[in-house]
């Protein structure tokens, strides 16, 4: 049977009451276990699914929704993921609260401690963006242990628990930077892949970005460009003079890709140089700043805004509806130029 049929249908055909249906259903017991056995058949066989958002207006029924972010300025790359929190609290407030707690990425036991505020303000699911997954795991282990839905956003690995994994595609967006960098450009052309690393950055990630860059121009042989990777530590004294040292050093360098947010280090230097194109990571306020005046060519924006609403909603309807969100969930990147952000 394709129709979906209802607790009374299920009570008609098992020749039992409503009640002894919803005990089944819910698990409370006093059924015997032939008539309960009769009853799960029948849920299965007449494709069932319960009305869980009509049984939650019965009962007003209001969800928390708990987001956990890291510490961040307020024009920094997690503020799109706050704008987002905001306003799917406004569009679902009738029946779900969203909060968004936060945690410091320098302290280790802080991403727990701000998970037990969660577990303690009785929190109904958690969306949980780029967490570091040593410091992660008790956590997500607290919230299986009480049947707590959880989305794990930028994670690589689908074995955590989660009802749905917000996957990036680390590569694409190197070979998207490649692209990008090497449209128009002569050839035996040299690009500069710029990895200014962080303490709290997590390498995997920026690794994936880089071998997808390189692999870009492995699979087009024919066009003849160099690719050197310069890595150099964020807190290293004088940072600005050895960047522009090592861009005068090689005047073939046409092109420099930057793997994660610090774009904004590098634009002033380059821009003096006019003639080399950059391609960074992130719309954060630096960064947008510097894409408006031109002194950086493309951004790769991640869509911080777009995949926190879209994991609320997930939670929200996972709650309300009893709908299962898609097990991997990836969304297209988007290239951010000078005209489109000003236009938007």
């Amino acid at each position: 049977m394709n129709k979906k049929s209802t607790i009374k249908e299920i009570a008609k055909l098992a020749n039992v009451s409503i009640a002894t249906v919803d005990r089944v259903l819910h698990n409370r017991g006093g059924v015997a276990k032939k008539t309960a056995r009769l009853v799960k058949k029948i849920i299965a066989d007449t494709n069932y699914v319960p009305n869980t958002f009509a049984r939650n207006l019965v009962l007003k029924k209001s969800f928390k929704i708990a987001v956990l972010l890291p510490e961040h300025g307020q024009y920094d790359y997690w503020s799109g993921s706050c704008k987002a929190a905001k306003m799917a609290n406004k569009d679902f407030k009738f029946l779900s609260a969203v909060t968004v707690y936060h945690y410091n990425q320098k302290e280790k036991t802080s991403l727990y401690k701000a998970g037990i505020q969660i577990l303690k303000d009785k929190n109904d699911a958690v969306l949980l963006t780029q967490v570091i997954l040593d410091e992660a795991n008790a956590f997500l282990e607290d919230c299986k242990k009480r049947k707590i839905p959880f989305i794990l956003m930028g994670c690589s690995r689908l074995d955590l628990g989660a009802i749905s994994y917000f996957k990036p595609n680390l590569g694409q967006g190197g070979r998207l930077a490649a692209e990008l960098l090497s449209m128009g450009q002569k050839e035996a052309s040299k690009f500069l892949v710029l990895n200014i690393e962080t303490a709290q950055e997590r390498y995997n990630i920026v690794k994936e970005r880089i071998t997808g860059f390189e692999s870009y121009f492995k699979r087009n042989k024919g066009r003849n460009f160099e690719i050197e990777v310069f890595s150099i530590s964020w807190k290293e004294k004088n940072i600005a003079q050895k960047i522009r040292d090592k861009l005068n050093s090689d005047n073939k360098i046409l092109g420099v890709f930057v793997p994660n947010s610090k774009s904004f280090v590098l634009a002033k230097i380059v821009y003096s140089f006019n003639h080399i194109r950059i391609v960074g990571y992130d719309i954060s306020y630096k960064n947008q700043a510097l894409l408006k005046t031109g002194e950086i060519d493309f951004l790769i924006n991640q869509r911080p805004y777009e995949q926190t609403y879209l994991g609320i909603e997930y939670l929200y309807k996972y709650l309300e509806m009893g709908q299962n969100p898609p097990k991997v969930v990836s969304l297209p990147l988007d290239i951010v130029t000078r005209e489109k952000l000003i236009y938007n």
